[in-house]
């Protein structure tokens, strides 16, 4: 079977920036707070993996660590998050974690993301949705084997 990888990749990056170009927009539309799309995106990724640390965050995130700090910054003095020192290896570390504000605003966001998600729903049937997203997943991982990716 002939494949042509080039239309594959373009189709998948095209995708991709549409889909943060749209996710900005909508989120900026529809948010009733005080935080950036990118603020909002530490939240998600501080509720997806709690207890995270700095660095962890900036590779989930694709982020230099300079460059998430003033994010960071800002969503401590809203209340939002709190770094807790912590001890690993016997060094210490500063863990992220979300304030009982900020998984609340979390949860408002979310269920307006989950709206428009739902709305998606029928695009796909169920099997289809979990190939698609297993093809992702396969996709992702082999990239990231190849590609070394430095944050500063």
């Amino acid at each position: 079977m002939a494949q042509n990888n080039g239309d594959l990749f373009s189709n998948i990056g095209q995708t991709s920036k549409i889909l943060k170009i749209f996710t900005i927009r909508f989120f900026n539309e529809h948010k009733n707070t005080n935080i950036s799309f990118n603020e909002f995106d530490i939240i998600h990724s501080l509720k997806n993996n709690p207890n995270i640390h700095q660095r962890g965050l900036a590779k989930i995130l694709f982020r230099g660590t300079a460059n998430l700090s003033k994010d960071l910054n800002s969503l401590e003095k809203k209340n939002l998050i709190k770094r807790v020192v912590d001890v690993k290896n016997n060094r210490m570390v500063k863990r992220i974690q979300l304030t009982d504000l900020g998984n609340k605003l979390y949860d408002n966001i979310g269920k307006i993301f989950e709206t428009y998600a739902k709305s998606l729903e029928n695009l796909y049937t169920e099997e289809e949705y979990k190939l698609f997203n297993s093809y992702l997943e396969r996709l992702k991982n082999k990239l990231t084997e190849s590609v070394d990716i430095v944050f500063e």
